[in-house]
């Protein structure tokens, strides 16, 4: 997840885009099919498939299967999406003989107004046939997923959601708190630092939270569970931040370095720094600069070749890996299936199990992310 920003929604607003809201339920949809265009059934309404996707579908030609990532310019992640998004089409052609064409698109830098434009464009163009959003913030995506869907195209959230919408279902990390389901991403890495920091005989007296962006829904729920796990194994820690209001730094690494510098020394009780994004690898290098390995711990998210060879060389404690592979490949088969086979989403969220990434398995994430690089590239 890259940078978002505190302005988006008065931004989006001031264009016109906000929608209102109209929620889904758990209960699956059904669907039929009595010829073009299909049909289902959500608690929000009837979707209907628009008759030029369907004529494609009766005819076995090419579909087009889009996924809009907030920024092209973040590392790592756009890469894997890709991967999986190609891999996952690869998989559908060998189960249906349907060629899936997937495309990645999306601004260069976060811009929740270009990137809906963009969305947009697409669509009134004919180039979608399945839509996949990664919504900056929930509700300023809640209309042009709508509109999407008003469409006839069927459409999804990948990584980050926009529950009001009516998106078909939600293929991410587990961000939530309280949890839905298991492998809630803070938990999780609560209870990796927890074993981490009994194999190393070390108490943590001073937490301290850190973020990208305190007012991202995902961040508060990892951060509410990492700081929830933590305080369960060690009632005397203390905290320095909290879920909305912690220490934002954005997501440029040298604006996390010195922002995480000047924190340090005004709180040089801190020993042990959690982070919700991409920073735990800066405040992993921050800490080798000062001296301060094996006085300082952090852990954090993501992979990227940096990443992983701070783990390797225990600059971080470690990384959870929220596998960005697998939710553009659970669009990709989860659209497929919807459209060749009638298949609605059993439930709104089909959640990625995260991934620890430590040094006794870095080796083999490092294998995987070359391989991803290759085919995403």
């Amino acid at each position: 997840m890259g940078a978002r920003k505190a302005f988006v929604l008065a931004s989006v607003a001031a264009l016109g885009l906000l929608g209102s809201a109209c929620g889904t339920s758990n209960t699956p949809p059904a669907a039929s099919h009595t010829g073009a265009p299909y049909t289902a059934k959500f608690s929000w309404g009837q979707f209907t498939l628009a008759s030029s996707i369907a004529s494609k579908i009766d005819k076995k030609q090419p579909l087009n299967f889009v996924l809009s990532f907030q920024t092209l310019a973040t590392v790592g992640a756009p890469v894997n999406l890709l991967a999986g998004m190609r891999q996952a089409a690869a998989d559908v052609k060998t189960q249906y003989g349907v060629t899936v064409n997937v495309k990645l698109i999306g601004p260069p830098n976060t811009d929740p107004v270009a990137q809906i434009s963009q969305v947009q464009q697409a669509i009134s163009a004919g180039q979608v046939d399945c839509l996949a959003v990664e919504p900056v913030t929930p509700d300023a995506f809640v209309r042009v997923i709508n509109q999407a869907v008003d469409g006839g195209v069927p459409s999804y959230t990948v990584n980050t959601d926009s529950p009001d919408s009516h998106r078909f279902s939600y293929s991410g990390a587990n961000d939530s708190f309280p949890p839905k389901g298991q492998n809630q991403m803070g938990q999780v890495s609560g209870q990796y630092t927890i074993q981490w920091l009994k194999d190393h005989n070390t108490t943590p007296k001073v937490a301290a939270l850190v973020t990208g962006d305190t007012t991202a829904p995902w961040a508060q729920g990892r951060m509410q569970g990492w700081m929830d796990t933590m305080k369960a194994a060690y009632p005397d820690l203390q905290f320095v931040g909290t879920p909305t209001n912690a220490l934002s730094t954005g997501y440029d690494p040298a604006g996390i370095y010195s922002q995480v510098a000047a924190f340090m020394n005004g709180h040089p009780t801190v020993d042990l720094y959690f982070d919700s994004d991409w920073g735990a690898k800066t405040i992993g290098k921050l800490i080798k600069d000062r001296g301060l390995k094996g006085k300082i711990n952090t852990i954090g998210y993501n992979v990227d070749t940096t990443y992983l060879d701070e783990v390797t060389s225990g600059d971080v404690m470690a990384t959870v890996d929220q596998r960005f592979d697998q939710q553009s490949a659970g669009f990709v088969t989860g659209c497929a299936a919807f459209l060749l086979k009638g298949v609605v989403p059993p439930d709104q969220f089909t959640y990625t199990p995260p991934t620890v990434v430590t040094m006794s398995n870095v080796a083999d994430v490092k294998a995987r992310l070359a391989q991803e690089i290759q085919l995403g590239a």
